[in-house]
C-alpha cells in the first residue's frame, strides 16, 4: 500500500505529559480511554502511584495474558467497575467472581456454542435486510445508529427468547441509553479507593431505566413459565439448570440480571462494530465495492450458515474496525493478592489497566498502528500470536459471545453494503469516546441510497 492511499480514521487524543488529580478526573469523565499516554503505544508497561495505590497500565500481550490467563485468580474486576455495573447487572455474568461466576459461566456457555450460532445466522440476515429497508428510508445525512441497534436488539432477542412477547422496543433502547450514560461516566468520587461494596447511587432517570428493563426481562421469564413451552434458546438454558441436588442453579434474580447482562452488552456492541465499518467503508468506495462484490457473489437474499466463511473481505473489515475500535477499550483488575506480572512483583490492592486499545495500536506489534489496513486479517496475515488483537478480552473471562458478535456483524455488514451505497456528508468526521464501549460521541450520520 502507498503512503497516498493509507487511511487513518479519527481516533481519541492521547496524553503527552502527566495530569493532576483534577484533570484526570475531567478527562475520565468525558471519555477514559483518553487517559491513555503517549507512552502507552510504544512500551508495554508503565507502573506510577495513584492515591495510596500502584496502578500498572499494561498494553503489551505477555504483561496481560500474565493478568487475564497465567494467574487469574489473583486478580477481580477493579472495584470501581463493579460499582458501575452491579446496580443495574446485579452478580450476573459480567460483574460475579469466583464460584459463582463459575456456575453462570457453565450454564450460559451451550448458548453460544458454534451451532446454536449458525442456527441463528437466518435471524440476522433478515433483521439486517429489515436495517437496510429502514436506513434506506431515511433523509440523506440521518443518523443510522437506531436503525443498527435495533437490528442488533433483534438478534439477541431471538437468541435468548425465540419468540418475545410484545413490548416497546424503543423504550428498551431509550433504557439502555439512559442506563449506559449513567454508568459509562466517571465520577470524581469513582478516584477513590472505596471498596467495591460502596453504593453508588443511582439517579432517578437512571433508576427508571433500570426499573423498565428489569420489568421487561421479568415478563419474558413469567410467560416462560406460565406457558411452560420449551424453547431451543438461552432463556430456556438458565431454566433448566439444575444443581446436583435437582434445584434450580439459576434464581429468577440471576437469570434477570444475566438476560440484562445479555441484552446490553451483546447488542450495543455489535451495532458500534457495525457502526464504524460502515463510516470507514463510507470514506472508502473502493473497499466497498470490494465488499458489495463479495457479497453478491455469495447470495442475492438472506444469507445461510454455509455462507459465511465466503465473506472472507467483510470479516478482515470487521476484525480490523474491532481493532481500532475495540468494544472495550480498557478494562480494570485489582490485585487480591501479591503475584507478578512477567516476574516483576505486584502488591495486593495494585490496579491494573488492561490497555487493550493501545495494544491494538502498539507500534512494537503492528506496522503503521493507526492506519486502516484490511490485509493485516487476510488468511496469509493474520496475526499468529493471538494476544495481539484482543477486541473480547482474553483468558477465562474473555467474553462469551465473540463468535456470535463477529458473525452476526459480518452478517450485517454484508447485507447492508450489498444493498445500499453510503457515503459520508460533507464536513463530517465522528469523535471516537468512550462511554463503556468505543463509540461516535453524537450521530452517526451517513448518506445511504439503494442500489
Amino acid at each position: 500500500m502507498t503512503h497516498e492511499s493509507e487511511f487513518i480514521p479519527p481516533m481519541p487524543p492521547r496524553q503527552t505529559r502527566p495530569l493532576g488529580l483534577w484533570k484526570t478526573a475531567q478527562v475520565l469523565r468525558h471519555s477514559p480511554v483518553e487517559i491513555l499516554p503517549q507512552e502507552a503505544f510504544q512500551f508495554t508497561r508503565i507502573s506510577a502511584p495513584f492515591l495510596g495505590r500502584t496502578v500498572h497500565t499494561l498494553s503489551g500481550p505477555d504483561e496481560m495474558k500474565a493478568v487475564l490467563q497465567d494467574d487469574p485468580d489473583a486478580w477481580r474486576k477493579s472495584p470501581l467497575i463493579q460499582r458501575m455495573l452491579r446496580p443495574i447487572l446485579g452478580d450476573a455474568i459480567l460483574t460475579a467472581h469466583g464460584e459463582g461466576w463459575k456456575i453462570q459461566r457453565k450454564v450460559l456457555q451451550p448458548g453460544f456454542v458454534r451451532p446454536r450460532i449458525m442456527a441463528l445466522i437466518p435471524a440476522m440476515s433478515e433483521a439486517a435486510r429489515t436495517a437496510a429497508d429502514l436506513i434506506a428510508e431515511l433523509e440523506p445525512g440521518a443518523d443510522v445508529t437506531p436503525a443498527l441497534n435495533r437490528a442488533a436488539l433483534s438478534v439477541i432477542e431471538r437468541a435468548l427468547f425465540t419468540r418475545a412477547n410484545d413490548f416497546d422496543r424503543g423504550q428498551i433502547r431509550e433504557a439502555i441509553e439512559l442506563v449506559f450514560s449513567e454508568t459509562g461516566r466517571t465520577r470524581f468520587t469513582d478516584l477513590l479507593p472505596l471498596p467495591e461494596t460502596t453504593p453508588r447511587i443511582l439517579g432517578p432517570k437512571a433508576l427508571k431505566a433500570r426499573k423498565t428493563l428489569r420489568r421487561a426481562v421479568e415478563a419474558e421469564i413469567a410467560s416462560r413459565r406460565r406457558t411452560g413451552r420449551p424453547e431451543q434458546d438461552i432463556l430456556q438454558l438458565m431454566l433448566d439448570a439444575r444443581d446436583a441436588a435437582g434445584a434450580p442453579t439459576l434464581s429468577d434474580r440471576f437469570i434477570r440480571d444475566n438476560v440484562l447482562s445479555l441484552v446490553i452488552a451483546g447488542h450495543e456492541t455489535t451495532a458500534i462494530a457495525i457502526g464504524w465499518a460502515l463510516y470507514i467503508l463510507a470514506c472508502r468506495p473502493d473497499w466497498q465495492d470490494k465488499v458489495r462484490a463479495e457479497a453478491e457473489q455469495v447470495s442475492t437474499g438472506n444469507f445461510t450458515a454455509d455462507d459465511l466463511p465466503n465473506l472472507q473481505f467483510t470479516r478482515q473489515i470487521i476484525d480490523e474496525t474491532l481493532r481500532l475500535y475495540p468494544p472495550a477499550p480498557l478494562v480494570g483488575r485489582q490485585a487480591i493478592r501479591d503475584t507478578q506480572i512477567c516476574e516483576r512483583e505486584v502488591k495486593k490492592g495494585d490496579v491494573a489497566i488492561i490497555a487493550f486499545y493501545a495494544l491494538q495500536r502498539h507500534n512494537r506489534y503492528w506496522d503503521r498502528p493507526d492506519v486502516f489496513e484490511p490485509e493485516r486479517f487476510s488468511l496469509a496475515n493474520r496475526p499468529t500470536d493471538p494476544w495481539v488483537s484482543r477486541p473480547f478480552g482474553g483468558g477465562p473471562r474473555a467474553c462469551i459471545g465473540s463468535v456470535f458478535a463477529v458473525s452476526e456483524a459480518i452478517i450485517i455488514l454484508a447485507t447492508l453494503v450489498r444493498d445500499l451505497a453510503f457515503s459520508v456528508p460533507d464536513g463530517f468526521e465522528p469523535k471516537p469516546v468512550m462511554t463503556v464501549t468505543l463509540r461516535p460521541e453524537d450521530r452517526l450520520p451517513l448518506i445511504a441510497k439503494r442500489r
